[in-house]
């Protein structure tokens, strides 16, 4: 359901709507609540909304009224006052945001379910279906435990966003609750008012500024900033209750200075050229001056951005310029500008360039004669509305028949960061990464960059390309290879900075890299980056359990895709219980290649043993027994390491035995298979110890959540793992990858010698990354150690042939470092 807003215009007093008028140091300082009776104060609305056209249905707050006095008869609040007072201040600060008589009668009864015997089906009796369904979302957004129980968190916010999507008043009632709510805080412990204002600071104030209802986010950041801050909070005010007090004039001086100069620009007197701009109050009507002073917070967070002291009057006081409509504002600013000296750097257009909350201005400062600064802010009347009422004031605007097809019949339009959320919210199951998610989001600074074609998105600041590009599209962000900004390339680290012109450019083997999360900002790109690599994440493991299972059955005599055709493992899959997120074929499968089951615990359901013949017990004690003995003697000490020669010997007997019961079809090591994808990496890692390459014997070990790990056949390191989870490798036929290898040479110390050598090594296409030799025996013999790339086994074995038909040259071995010891291939 998504019913619109009720048709009620704005108040038509100033003084009634929460902003509009200017705040003095007084007004800040004075938070203290009178008590009065709840049925007067409830006169005072329904007086307010009888002077709304369209005759709002005052009987309904009547009745909703009568209802809330019986579910809160006999409460009180912390303050001794009765506790039907609160939910008649909440219905008072609903009508002056404009809102009509269904959303004060959620007002009046918006903590009746929760703390009464009421339910929401009585509301709906009651009062109707469509106020039950505002106070069944309030009151499921009540229940948000924020900061304790993150689980519990993250899912109560999630039906919050989950009410406010499906009608919008859920939110701007909370928000009057909770306004009220901090204005008689000072009753609570210390401990509560604490947390409940970094409640509101972190969640509902941000919420108030993305709904542009900026009068009650202003208050709100400041009440909370008065009980979080109080020493600071008492500083700031008291620097600001001083200027104020020391020019007592400023604020008049300043209406009056402003008023009078569009007097003077309209009659055409003073010291205006006559080809300036003027001001024809016939053309563009009348111009409102008010002033305003900044909330205490809004001073605090402003000397943070500056980093200095409070010195004058202007600092802390703003001028807002209402007049007619948009083409008044830029003639009002010329005129400004005429006759004061506009300060470089201070003018934002807001009209042309609106926030994403909606909110346009045009903000420019300037100097008057006298040398005093003045900052003003110019907006038409509709514009003035919205800066103060935010959503509540466009529905009013394209309520009217005169909107045509803005939004036809009054509908409540969801705001695109709400339905940004929406899109991604599901998709991040955990509570810390999704609070955190949400905050990022929808509370961080923002910047504004360009599509191509002109079109406006905004951004978190920060963000770089890749959080554009999946603002665009998610396809765009998956495909994302580089970008342009401002007609050059950049790197994708790149910080997009205000009024950018992005172009995103696209590849179809581009993917999204992990190393994106540290680059990007949005919650949108973060959450997409993190789906695809947990897809491709699942895809590896899938694939790499199934390669066991394929050669297990293999060494049994059987074959999984014949089983997979007549239906077995489907069967049998279901049988093992791994969880909501492991279903079927493929759940079986990633199960396995996540090390959640075993291959061999498998097999035997897919397929059940046979009894071993004694021939193949004898082989597999034997090669278990050289096992053991080869770790035995690599881990005694005082006793000499075994040579290269007997440790290779060895090595390569084990793997002669173990080839002795292969499968047909051992696993293939691809291209594919060894490039590194998503979060786990490749689904096959070669060994850093001995360094295979193509055309290298291999044997493999499978680590869970890793993957397969290839070794060549006589490297030492494998055999304690290839003992207990071998695995069967070959190369693809033809394969070639850059592989690093290490090739000594033993030669006679002659010049000349090492530059043949290098003339070998560049005849073979083979790169060195580095060259170390040293002599020995005197200096009479060199030993020469080259680092370099090679792309196949044949490659190596032809270099080193040529190596040693060098003259000088004694011997040329492969050298396996980072192993327990260095051992050359036979």
């Amino acid at each position: 359901m998504n019913p619109g807003l009720e048709a009620s215009p704005a108040p038509a007093d100033p003084a009634q709507a929460p902003s509009d008028a200017p705040v003095l140091a007084s007004d800040r300082r004075n938070s203290s609540r009178s008590n009065r009776d709840p049925r007067a104060l409830l006169d005072e609305v329904i007086a307010e909304l009888q002077q709304r056209p369209g005759a709002p249905d005052v009987t309904l707050v009547d009745r909703a009224f009568e209802l809330a006095t019986r579910a809160h008869e006999g409460q009180r609040r912390r303050s001794g006052e009765p506790y039907l007072i609160h939910p008649v201040r909440v219905a008072r600060t609903i009508a002056r945001m404009g809102l009509g008589a269904c959303s004060v009668a959620a007002g009046l009864l918006h903590d009746s379910v929760e703390d009464s015997e009421l339910t929401v089906p009585d509301v709906a009796e009651h009062v109707g279906n469509e106020v039950a369904i505002i106070v069944d979302g309030v009151t499921k957004m009540g229940k948000v435990p924020y900061l304790s129980r993150q689980e519990q968190q993250a899912e109560s916010f999630r039906k919050m966003l989950l009410a406010m999507s499906q009608d919008i008043r859920v939110l701007l009632v909370k928000l009057a609750d909770r306004l009220d709510n901090m204005q008689t805080l000072e009753h609570m412990p210390q401990e509560k008012r604490a947390r409940i204002s970094r409640e509101t600071m972190e969640i509902y104030a941000p919420l108030a500024h993305q709904l542009g209802v900026q009068a009650i986010r202003s208050e709100l950041e400041n009440l909370s900033f008065r009980y979080l801050e109080p020493a600071e909070y008492e500083n700031v005010t008291s620097k600001v209750d001083g200027l104020l007090e020391a020019s007592p004039r400023f604020i008049d001086d300043g209406v009056e200075e402003l008023t009078r100069a569009f007097a003077e620009s309209e009659q055409g007197r003073g010291a205006l050229p006559d080809d300036d701009v003027r001001w024809e109050r016939a053309r563009f009507g009348d111009v409102q001056v008010k002033p305003r002073v900044r909330t205490t917070y809004e001073v605090y967070r402003a000397l943070e951005a500056r980093a200095n002291a409070i010195e004058h009057p202007s600092d802390v006081v703003q001028y807002e310029l209402i007049v007619r409509d948009r083409t008044a504002c830029y003639v009002a600013l010329g005129v400004v500008h005429s006759l004061f000296k506009p300060v470089p750097g201070a003018f934002r257009d807001h009209v042309a360039l609106p926030r994403p909350n909606h909110y346009q201005a045009l903000h420019t400062t300037v100097v008057n004669r006298s040398g005093v600064r003045r900052r003003i802010h110019i907006r038409s009347g509709a514009m003035d509305a919205v800066a103060s009422r935010g959503i509540v004031a466009e529905w009013e605007r394209d309520s009217e028949p005169a909107a045509g097809d803005m939004n036809p019949g009054g509908r409540w339009r969801r705001p695109l960061w709400l339905k940004e959320v929406m899109d991604w919210q599901e998709e991040v199951s955990d509570p810390h990464e999704f609070i955190a998610a949400v905050k990022a989001d929808l509370f961080a600074d923002e910047v504004y960059v360009f599509t191509p074609q002109g079109d406006i998105r905004t951004l978190p600041k920060g963000a770089t390309p890749i959080d554009f590009a999946f603002a665009i599209h998610t396809d765009v962000g998956s495909r994302c290879s580089g970008a342009r900004v401002n007609g050059q390339l950049v790197p994708l680290r790149y910080q997009l900075r205000q009024g950018d012109t992005v172009e995103i450019i696209t590849s179809p083997n581009a993917r999204p890299r992990r190393e994106w999360l540290k680059l990007c900002r949005s919650a949108r790109a973060r959450t997409r980056i993190k789906q695809h690599l947990r897809h491709e994440e699942r895809t590896r493991l899938r694939s790499i359990g199934r390669s066991l299972l394929e050669q297990a059955l293999g060494l049994r005599g059987q074959a999984l895709g014949e089983l997979e055709e007549r239906g077995v493992v489907a069967e049998k899959a279901e049988t093992f219980h791994l969880g909501r997120d492991l279903k079927g074929i493929d759940g079986l499968y990633e199960a396995a290649g996540a090390g959640l089951l075993t291959v061999e615990k498998i097999i035997d359901v897919l397929a059940p043993p046979r009894p071993e013949p004694a021939e193949a017990r004898a082989t597999r004690s034997e090669t278990n027994l050289f096992t053991r003995m080869i770790r035995s003697l690599s881990g005694r000490k005082g006793e000499r390491e075994p040579s290269a020669e007997e440790t290779a010997k060895g090595a390569r007997g084990l793997g002669a035995a173990a080839r002795e019961g292969a499968p047909e079809t051992p696993i293939q090591v691809t291209r594919a298979a060894v490039d590194s994808i998503g979060s786990g990496g490749a689904m096959i890692q070669l060994a850093t110890c001995c360094q295979p390459i193509p055309g290298d014997p291999l044997i493999g070990h499978f680590v869970p959540n890793k993957g397969i790990i290839a070794h060549v056949e006589s490297c030492p390191d494998a055999l304690d793992p290839i003992g207990e989870r071998r695995v069967y490798l070959a190369w693809e036929p033809g394969l070639e990858l850059a592989r690093s290898v290490t090739v000594e040479v033993r030669t006679t110390n002659t010049v000349g010698l090492l530059a043949e050598m290098s003339r070998v090594f560049s005849h073979h296409g083979v790169n060195i990354k580095q060259a170390n030799c040293r002599t020995y025996d005197s200096g009479q013999r060199a030993i020469n150690t080259f680092h370099a790339t090679v792309s196949a086994l044949d490659q190596l074995e032809s270099l080193m042939q040529a190596l040693q038909e060098i003259d000088g040259v004694l011997a040329v071995r492969r050298v396996f470092g980072r192993s327990s010891y260095q051992y050359e291939r036979s």
